[in-house]
């Protein structure tokens, strides 16, 4: 009769243990402070205008195409380098270059990934936010982040990093 008592005590505290466990580890995924309840269509259209205006000059004036592939970040980042060795440019317009290559290099991530544009309250420009995997980050920051360390910071490999974290971030919520 004890040993009875005993194994159904220790299943017990086993199941109580797990549960425990289990509830902190889904504690530990942040959320994002503020998530959007819809998807602003015009935004949508007005990013992935911008990110083909990105494909079009990048075409007519280097003369290299971008198909929102992974690797075509790598040759955005190429035409960044290219840019900034040939031009003195105006803040004008690297502001313009940064929302531009921002869209492109943002609908990228959409496309290959999930996610939308959305404008969130503390920032100026749109970010990418991908309700499935409570994961956001300004594609914007990242293009003036290239403009800033321009030999020093890749596209492609801040690209890949913003991949892994986001499959990462899905799978801490699966689990």
């Amino acid at each position: 009769m004890f040993f009875i008592i005993s194994i159904i005590l220790l299943i017990f505290i086993g199941i109580t243990v797990y549960f425990i466990v289990d509830t902190k580890k889904n504690q530990t995924v942040e959320k994002p402070p503020y998530v959007p309840d819809f998807q602003d269509e015009q935004l949508q259209k007005k990013m992935l205008r911008e990110a083909q205006i990105c494909q079009e000059s990048i075409m007519t004036t280097f003369d290299k195409m971008l198909d929102y592939s992974e690797g075509s970040i790598r040759i955005l980042d190429q035409v960044i380098n290219e840019l900034y060795k040939k031009k003195n440019l105006s803040q004008g317009s690297l502001d313009k270059l940064i929302v531009t290559f921002g869209a492109y290099f943002g609908q990228t991530f959409l496309n290959n990934l999930s996610g939308m544009w959305f404008n969130h309250p503390n920032f100026n420009l749109p970010i990418i936010f991908s309700p499935k995997a409570l994961f956001e980050f300004s594609p914007f920051e990242i293009i003036k982040q290239k403009f800033q360390h321009i030999e020093k910071y890749d596209l492609y490999i801040a690209y890949q990093d913003l991949v892994r974290q986001y499959i990462k971030r899905l799978n801490e919520l699966r689990s």
